[in-house]
Formats: structure tokens, sequence, C-alpha cells
């Protein structure tokens, strides 16, 4: 077998096709083998001399099932979904209580990697319990597992049939690009195809022998820096459609590389630029809209929260109110659509029982095991088939294929749990059309560019997470070099873990094209940013300028449009109690202010949803002939006679501001200053009602300076109104009260009149309700 170096320059792959091109024409056939992520890239570059006949581009699965197809096989086959349950089904049969999903992949990578490197069962290390249970499951994963194949038994099947001669092979020459390393099962496969008469050629960044170097021109390298990661995403991007618009380069040979976290906001940006991405990664079904629904509807009956309750039209008043509470848990959504009905037995109520009843897959299911296995697979359909976006998602046939499995793997009683894991953690990739690749460090070996862009190269972006093994330390294991010569030799050789090989990713990436951009935030939201020194190495960074115009969502009617660099100011305070929001609610934020009074978004206040509409209904009434009703008038325990003296609303003014109260009236030389409000336990927690405010205050300073006596009288809602201070002109301590919170009104209302609409981060963010359209992050 002829091995070459890859270098990540191109060379490797240039030196194969090379000699994929002798062969085709000498009317040979070859096969490449490589990723089923870079089979479209790989037809593209041996076609690019035009077409060639005798040529097939495979993938490792492939080669296995054709070998064992044409030598005959009969036995079952276990799909990757399928051998997370089955391992599933050994852990609860071998260590006695049932797993999460979670647990029961974390069995099944390990048993995966035992197998990929021909470990079997008694040949495990055993240096711990977390060893020994993982050999006790592995027995019996195998032994339960019979004659199903799952696929590393079909990977060593295909090699053994091979060396045993039964399979003849139809290729006259075998390339293998692409990989970053090769597993034993797989160099033995290799070698029997080797010695069967098939010319075999391979690249790996670390070939196991004696190999062949080839070198090409190094490649241009910049390095740019953004002020932030939204600033990087859209220089970038704006460069692409530069190069695609006036450099004219074909759209195939630009990639774009990002970390994982962040293909979602490139793909989104992309749509606002008019660029076509061609996602070639990999992707769980949850990832797409109808697979987070489908996952989101699952979850609910065990973790209700407030966003989800807006998957359900007749519970989105629930979910309104939950979101300004910040309630999640059936508890408290339960006890919440009581207190909005006004008592058990709602609607809300009802509605809510209803969604978790029918989200329940147990529900009205008969108790024998056959029958309830077939009413939760009938549940799961109706499932599927009540929601128009599952019922069309292209994911269809693999949500039902998962039900099946996660219904042999958890059972009636844990079906939801692991339908809803097995959706989000086996992994499978989409056909897309042709376009500027999208790649994450998963899909970068073994292809070349003439451009590539790789994005937010930040200190530990960048990695293959190499990390010490969960089961199997790292002193149980062995140098990778003696994993290749086990291929001939000893057996059963687990490599280590941690290897170093991020050196290998960088070099890729700064080889990945002949031009490439590497570009990194200087900081996020949360903190300042780092490179990654040996990514960026030898090049000094260049500061990114002002993204240039080719956004719509940038330009106001092609005129080149561009923010106002400083903020507005706040408009004029119409009464001093806004004043007082914007410092002591709002913290300051002049964009929270800015959107309440510009824009006429006034959010419900959480402690205003129980008292307030009674009270207001109260002061309307004013005008109503037929007056107030009689039971807004029992809440506050309040006489018709009681109502018609209150004067509502009445205002002074302070310093150019109005001042206005709730209520107010005047009995003899006693003037009452009334405050509305929530339910308090005594005259204290009155106190604490009034203790930071300012507008009674100022209020009652205006009667004692006319010499009248002053009380400010709290009514709490569904009690009796309560005195909680009481003065008489020239009072000392109440008249430093007022002071006191005339000088904090002076100051607040300097600060307001000083403030400008824009974002003022801070502990009231935690519950401001515009968090989705504020930009505290790039404050």
């Amino acid at each position: 077998m002829r091995w070459l170096r890859d270098a990540g320059d191109g060379a490797a792959e240039a030196r194969m096709r090379a000699r994929a091109a002798e062969v085709t024409a000498a009317r040979g056939r070859i096969g490449w083998l490589t990723l089923p992520s870079a089979r479209d890239y790989a037809l593209r570059r041996l076609a690019e001399g035009g077409a060639r006949l005798g040529v097939e581009v495979l993938h490792l699965q492939q080669l296995h099932q054709r070998v064992l197809a044409q030598t005959g096989l009969d036995a079952p086959q276990i799909s990757t979904g399928l051998r997370v349950a089955r391992v599933g089904e050994a852990i609860h049969a071998e260590l006695r209580r049932p797993p999460s999903p979670g647990e029961a992949r974390l069995f099944a990578l390990a048993i995966a990697e035992l197998k990929r490197f021909e470990v079997a069962p008694g040949d495990v290390p055993q240096p711990d319990a977390e060893a020994r249970a993982l050999a006790r499951v592995y027995a019996r994963y195998e032994r339960d597992k019979g004659a199903a194949l799952d696929p590393d038994d079909v990977a060593r099947l295909a090699a053994e049939r091979v060396a045993a001669g039964r399979w003849r092979p139809d290729l006259d020459a075998l390339f293998v690009a692409g990989f970053w390393e090769l597993f034993p099962v797989a160099l033995s496969l290799l070698h029997a195809l080797e010695r069967a008469g098939v010319e075999v050629w391979a690249a790996l960044p670390e070939p196991p022998g004696a190999a062949e170097e080839a070198r090409a021109a190094p490649s241009r390298v910049e390095v740019w820096r953004a002020d932030n990661p939204v600033h990087e995403l859209r220089w970038v991007l704006a460069r692409l459609k530069r190069d695609l618009l006036v450099e004219g380069d074909d759209p195939l040979e630009l990639a774009l590389v990002v970390p994982p976290e962040r293909l979602e906001a490139a793909k989104m940006l992309a749509r606002e630029y008019d660029l076509y991405l061609m996602d070639e990664t990999y992707r769980s079904p949850s990832d797409d809209e109808a697979g987070r629904l489908l996952v989101d509807l699952l979850r609910f009956p065990d973790h209700p929260t407030a966003e989800a309750l807006f998957l359900f039209e007749e519970l989105a008043p629930l979910g309104r109110a939950a979101l300004a509470r910040g309630l999640a848990g059936q508890d408290a959504l339960e006890k919440l659509a009581a207190e909005l009905d006004g008592g058990p037995g709602g609607p809300l109520a009802t509605a809510l029982a209803a969604v978790l009843r029918r989200l329940d897959p147990l529900a009205d299911a008969p108790d024998a095991p056959e029958a309830r296995a077939a009413h939760v697979l009938a549940w799961a359909e109706a499932l599927l088939a009540g929601w128009p976006q599952l019922a069309q998602s292209r994911w269809r046939e693999v949500f039902r294929l998962r039900a099946r499995e996660a219904l042999e793997a958890g059972g009636p009683e844990g079906f939801r749990a692991w339908w809803a894991g097995l959706l989000e953690r086996v992994r499978s990739r989409q056909r897309r059309p042709g376009g500027v690749a999208l790649l994450s460090t998963r899909e970068v070996s073994g292809r070349r560019y003439r451009k590539a862009y790789v994005v937010g190269a930040s200190e530990g972006v960048y990695t293959f997470g190499e990390r010490e093994d969960y089961f199997l330390p790292e002193e149980a294991r062995r140098p990778w070099t003696e994993v290749f010569e086990s291929v001939y030799g000893e057996r059963g050789v687990l490599p280590r873990r941690l290897r170093g090989r991020d050196l290998l990713l960088w070099r890729n990436l700064r080889q990945l094209a002949g031009e490439v951009v590497i570009t990194y935030p200087e900081a996020d939201a949360g903190r300042p940013l780092d490179p990654e020194r040996d990514l960026v190495a030898g090049v000094e960074p260049q500061p990114m300028g002002p993204v240039p115009l080719v956004s719509r969502a940038l330009s106001r009617e092609g005129a080149g449009y561009r923010a106002p660099a400083a903020a507005l100011p706040l408009p004029e305070p119409e009464s001093l109690s806004r004043v007082y929001a914007f410092d002591r609610r709002y913290g300051g934020c002049g964009f929270r202010a800015w959107l309440e009074r510009f824009e006429g978004l006034r959010p419900e206040d959480e402690d205003e949803r129980g008292w307030y509409p009674t009270f207001r209904r109260l002061a309307r009434a004013k005008s109503d002939p037929a007056g107030p009703a009689v039971e807004d008038l029992a809440v506050y325990g309040m006489s018709r006679a009681v109502w018609e003296r209150l004067s509502f609303y009445p205002s002074v003014s302070f310093e150019g501001v109005k001042v206005t109260v709730h209520a107010g009236e005047r009995e003899g030389r006693t003037a009452y200053i009334h405050r509305f409000g929530r339910a308090v336990s005594g005259r204290d927690e009155a106190r604490e009602e009034f203790k930071e405010r300012w507008v009674e205050f100022i209020v009652a300073e205006q009667y004692l300076r006319r010499g009248y006596r002053v009380e400010l009288v709290y009514w709490p809602f569904g009690g009796v109104p309560i005195n909680a201070y009481g003065a008489d002109p020239g009072t000392p301590w109440f008249e430093k009260m007022v002071r006191t919170r005339k000088d904090r009104a002076r100051r607040a209302l300097e600060r307001y009149r000083q403030a400008r609409a824009e974002v003022v981060p801070g502990w009231h963010c935690r519950d401001c309700p515009f968090a989705d359209v504020c930009r505290k992050e790039e404050a």
C-alpha cells in the first residue's frame, strides 16, 4: 500500500488524482474512498479534466455493504440509533437500573471505540468499577445482539471475507483521501484489498508507515480582527459577496469555516446578504425547526416552560403571564392558570390539563404489553400527523425510525425521553444544492479551495476537544504507533486519547485554500477574547473597517443609510411617575424608557395583574352614571359613600413635571392621600410600600404648607385601608422624609433629562420584557 503524507495543502490529493487519471486512461476502474460529507467535493475534483469513465466515489460503509451483499449476507443489521437502544437494554439488564438516553449513548460510544480497535469484551482493561461496568455491558450487548450486525461488525466481517478471498474486487485501484485517521478494522480491509490485487493509495496527516512527501505552494494567509462576533460575520459575508460579484469567483471554489455554535447565525445572515451557503455539516433532526418542535412537544409534560406554552394557541394567555412572572414547571403553571381563571376548573386550567393529557402516550393505554406498545406507536403517528410542520418535514421517516428505536430502548414508560434523546444525538448529512461550502472542523480534511474564510479563530474554539475517556484512563491505553502494529500482530490495542492533534487541525485550516482569510473577534458580550496563537502565528492582524453596504437590512431605499452614532435624547417626562420608573425600576436604562414612551410599548407590570384592573375600573367609574360595580368596591372593603368622596388621579407640579397620586380626599383640615396596591399583612408592610416612593410625599408637602394634617393611606387588594403615616405641619421626622425624597426626585429628574435612548445593562435586565429587541450585548 502506498502512503502519502497529507499536509493539508492539496498536494497529496493532486498526486492521487493524477494517478487515478492514468488508471482510467488505461480503461481501469478506480474507487475513491472518502467521507460521506466529502463525496460531492471529490466528484467535482475528479471531473475537473472532463468526464471520466470507471470512477466511483465511495465511503467505507458502502464498500462494506458491497462486500457483504456480493458474498451473501442474511443477518439483520443494527443502525447507529438502534445500537444506542440495544446498549440501553444491556445496561438495564446488567446493572439493574433503567438508563437515561445520555448514559446509553455514552456506553454505546465506548463500545463502538472498543470494536473499531478490535478489543473483545474479555480484553477490556478493568482498572476500576466504571471500566468493569463497561466490560459487563459490552459483553451483555454482544450476547443479546446474537447474529445481528452493528456497523462495526459489518466492517470487521467485510475485511475478513476479502482476506479469505471470498470477494473478487471489481476495482483496479483504490484511493483513500479526506480522513484524519483510519482505524485498524479499516486498515485490515485495505491490506486485504491490496493482497487481492488492488492498487491502494492512502493519504493521512500521520501515516502509519513510510510515506511519500508531496508539497504544494504555501497558502497566502491574512488575519483580520473585528470588534465583536456580529461585526466579524457581517464583514466576512460582505467579502464573500464581493468575491462572487466583483471578482467573479466560482462559488464552488469558496469555503466558509465557522465554529459549530455559529452555523445557524451564519446561515441566517447569509440569507440577508442574498448568499447561498451549501451546508455540508452533519446535523441531527433536532437542528431543524421541525425537529426542535417535536423535541419541545416530547419534553413539555416533564418540563413545561413559559415559552413552550406558545406552541398551543389556547395556552398563549397563560404563556404571557408565565413569561412576565418567570414561572416554569407543572405545579407553578397550574396554580397560575387557576389564579388567572379566578379559581380551579377554569378555561386555562382545563386547556392545560387537556394538552398534558394529549402529550401523554400512555393515556388510555391498555395493560397488555403488545397492545401497549402498539398504542404508543399509534400515539407517535398521531402526533406527527397532527402538526403540519412535522407531517410535511423531510425528516418524517427519520422521526418514525427513531420512535421505533425509542420504544425498543425505553419501553412505553420511557418512550418520550428516549425519542427526544435519539432525535438530538443521532446525526446525518443532507444533500444540498451547490453554493459556497459551509464547513465546520469535522469537514475540512482532504479539501482544497481557491479561497477560504476561517471565522471565529479565538483561543479554544478550533479544537478536536481531546479529553481522557470516562471509562478507561490514559494509563490503560497504549501509544498510537502500537495501534498500527496490531494490524498484523497483537490485537486489541486501545490508543491514548491525549495526542495534541489540534496542531494538525490548525495546519489544515491554514492550508485549506490558496488564499486563507482568518478572522477573530476581540471581544464578545461577556469578555475580551484572544486569538488562537498557533493558528494566526506569523501574520500581523489587520483591523476590520466598516461593513460594506451589501445587505438590504443595512440600506434604506438603497441610499446608503447609516444609523446615527449617538442615540436620541429621551422625550420630556410627562409625569414624575415615569421618572421614578426610569430611575428605580429600569436602573436608568434609556432604551427601555424610550420603548415604553416613544414607541408606545407598555408591558403589563407583574405587581399590577391582580389589583390594578380593579383600581382602574373604580377610577373610570367616576364618568359612568351607573357608578362602580359592587364587587369592585367589595375587593377594597370600600362603601359607595367613600368612593364618591374620593378624587382619583389628583396632581400637583414639581420642577415643571406633573406629580400624580392614585386618589385623595379632604375631611375638615385633614388631607388623605391614598395609594392602592397588592395585599399586605399589616402596617409595617404598608409602610414598606411607601418607603422608596416620592410622589405621595411631594403631594403631602403641598398640604402641610397650607396647614393641613396629612394621612398616607394604603388600600391593599382584598383588604381594608391602613393608615401608614400621619403628620401635622412642622413634624420634624416627616419633614425630613419629605426633604430626602424631594432630593432623590430632583437627582433622578436630572439623570432622566441627561439620558439618551441607549442601552444601560444591569440588574434590571433580568426581568425586562424587551430582551428580544434589546442589544445590550453590543453596549
